[in-house]
């Protein structure tokens, strides 16, 4: 009986040292991966992250997708804005008015000249008529455009409304050209409701397809220009009504004050040359006095005083009437004599601008009849040296650069706002 308990001895040392291996759990503290886990910390990249500051550079205008360009943002900004002009039924009573003052131009004056005239007089009206309605669209853009375009964007930050814009995806680029498009075309429905009235007179002025092409293309150019210097003026103003003041204002110097400054140039431009004059001689030496007797063309030359104006002639590069004038074809020297021939008010101050802007042109000088003895008729005449280009040239650079400085205004984030102006 005193055996059994021996054997239990040896089972109970054994676990003892078995046991032992608990101290070899030390491996617990070992578990001190958990302080390995210290790279959860280490995680630290995402200080790492810290890049995300040093994406400051791309707070800088024009980085955040600033000049990012889509179809999509651009018709969304474009439909927007039509939909807010044409919202009002002032629109459609001022569009309705104007289709019917033109028609009403051309029938007053056309009318009694069909009743009371032959087929020339009539001819030679009708393309006097279409002329005058091309002007008065070239004013009505001048006068409209502005208000629309001026009061756009600082329109909508008053409204708290452009912070909506561009706060979402769409970036200023297609802000500004969504604007642009929306004025342009809202111009052009000016242009496009005039055709109806337009179109007779050209065809039975007798006006060229290329001509009537050519000056519907130069009105369209300018329109867009004006609308992109207004839209650069009402992101830089804070208030609308400076804005559209500036814009009336830029519209009037080079329409009207342009035109005073370089006509005033001639008091100063002033130079003395020789030159070969031309004028009319009658021969009294039979004793009568018969001033219609045939006259010859007698030269000389003489001192003259020649006015500069060709010197001072950027000023007027611009004009919007003058751009207008420029595309019309050159009308022939003969033309005020032929009865064939037809001219227009265009043509008119196309032949006006080239004399003066060429006074050393011999024809400048020449005073004698066209049926006169020895009439000079190899001097030709001025030669057709456009301005339009050098004039589109002034008023797509000004455009482009309104566009530039609207889209740098409106890129986020703003780094200083002017005094009383909101963001929404």
């Amino acid at each position: 009986m005193s055996t059994p308990p021996p054997p239990q001895g040896p089972s109970t040392q054994a676990p003892a040292p078995s046991a032992g291996p608990t101290p070899s759990t030390g491996p617990a503290p070992s578990t001190g991966p958990a302080p390995s886990a210290g790279p959860a910390p280490s995680t630290g990249p995402a200080p790492s992250s810290g890049p995300a500051p040093s994406q400051g550079p791309a707070s800088a205008p024009f980085a955040n997708g600033a000049l990012a360009l889509r179809l999509r943002g651009l018709g969304l900004v474009t439909s927007l804005e039509l939909r807010q002009r044409i919202r009002s039924r002032r629109w459609y009573v001022a569009l309705g008015l104007w289709t019917v003052a033109l028609l009403l131009l051309g029938l007053v004056i056309l009318a009694p000249t069909a009743m009371f005239t032959g087929y020339v007089a009539f001819r030679e009206t009708s393309r006097v008529v279409f002329s005058l309605q091309m002007l008065l669209v070239l004013f009505a853009m001048l006068l409209v455009l502005p208000a629309m375009s001026a009061g756009s964007i600082n329109g909508d930050r008053s409204a708290g409304t452009l912070a909506t814009l561009q706060s979402s995806l769409v970036s200023p680029l297609e802000i500004v050209l969504g604007k642009l498009l929306a004025g342009w075309l809202t111009g052009l429905a000016f242009l496009l409701l005039a055709l109806p009235s337009v179109l007779p007179t050209a065809l039975l002025g007798g006006v060229g397809p290329l001509y009537l092409l050519r000056v519907l293309l130069v009105i369209s150019a300018l329109a867009l220009c004006v609308t992109a210097v207004g839209l650069g003026l009402s992101a830089i103003t804070a208030r609308q009504l400076g804005s559209v003041v500036l814009a009336y204002v830029a519209v009037f110097g080079v329409t009207v004050v342009g035109p005073i400054m370089w006509g005033s140039s001639a008091a100063f431009l002033q130079e003395e040359r020789e030159v070969t004059v031309y004028y009319d001689d009658y021969d009294f030496s039979d004793g009568t006095d018969d001033s219609w007797s045939q006259a010859r063309c007698v030269r000389e030359l003489d001192e003259r005083t020649v006015v500069r104006l060709d010197i001072s002639q950027p000023l007027i590069w611009p004009n919007p009437v003058l751009l207008l004038a420029d595309v019309a074809p050159p009308m022939p020297p003969s033309t005020m004599s032929a009865a064939e021939e037809s001219w227009d008010l265009l043509q008119l101050m196309q032949l006006g601008l080239r004399h003066a802007t060429q006074p050393l042109h011999p024809s400048n000088f020449n005073n004698c009849s066209l049926d006169a003895e020895g009439y000079p008729s190899e001097l030709g005449s001025p030669a057709n040296r456009p301005i339009w280009p050098l004039g589109l040239g002034c008023w797509f650079l000004a455009g482009g650069a309104s566009l530039a400085l609207a889209t740098w205004r409106l890129a986020v984030p703003i780094r200083m706002l002017g005094k009383g102006i909101r963001i929404a």
